[in-house]
């Protein structure tokens, strides 16, 4: 989680193509590679934060399903589980729009002439060397923006409700 994204991408994309090489996979220009990509870099933050929370659950709740006769899966899906909700809607929200806005990752992992793209590689295209076309610009931009604020105003409830039952549990 410290390093930056830019020391290790040159180191990644030899690996990336050493690794597809071995294992008969593309993973340089294709789907597949940028999603393990994703899941390397990303897993990181949610495994802390999620880390984080599950620490922050009391363990009397555990102490109290046992008691009651509950095995430790039935005692994590049926009550902890649910407890973790917000954090885990939290986490889906941060990683999806790191992911929708990313930029450097797809460009280094699908090039910018292949035929896989993301929308902000996309968006690129319409900005030559010496001319923007601006009339293209900013509507691709719009559109590109309007899922990420309709999934926010819908998750904004849900977080703002496991933010005021925290407090209460206290």
């Amino acid at each position: 989680m410290i390093i930056p994204f830019q020391v290790v991408m040159l180191p990644l994309i030899s690996t990336f193509r050493d690794v597809g090489k071995f294992i008969g996979i593309q993973m340089l220009q294709s789907v597949p590679g940028l999603v393990f990509a994703y899941l390397g870099f990303g897993g990181a933050m949610t495994v802390f934060i999620l880390n984080g929370f599950i620490k922050g659950v009391p363990y009397t709740l555990e102490e109290a399903a046992a008691i009651d006769g509950c095995r430790p899966e039935q005692t994590f899906f049926q009550i902890i589980f649910p407890l973790l909700t917000p954090v885990i809607t939290t986490v889906t929200i941060l990683n999806g729009m790191w992911i929708w806005n990313d930029y450097l990752l797809p460009s280094m992992m699908l090039g910018q002439n292949g035929k896989v793209m993301t929308i902000p590689i996309a968006i690129q295209k319409f900005v030559g060397s010496y001319v923007k076309s601006w009339d293209r610009i900013l509507p691709a931009a719009l559109l590109a923006i309007i899922p990420m604020i309709i999934i926010f105003l819908i998750a904004q409830k849900q977080i703002m409700e496991g933010m005021i039952e925290g407090a209460v549990k206290g």
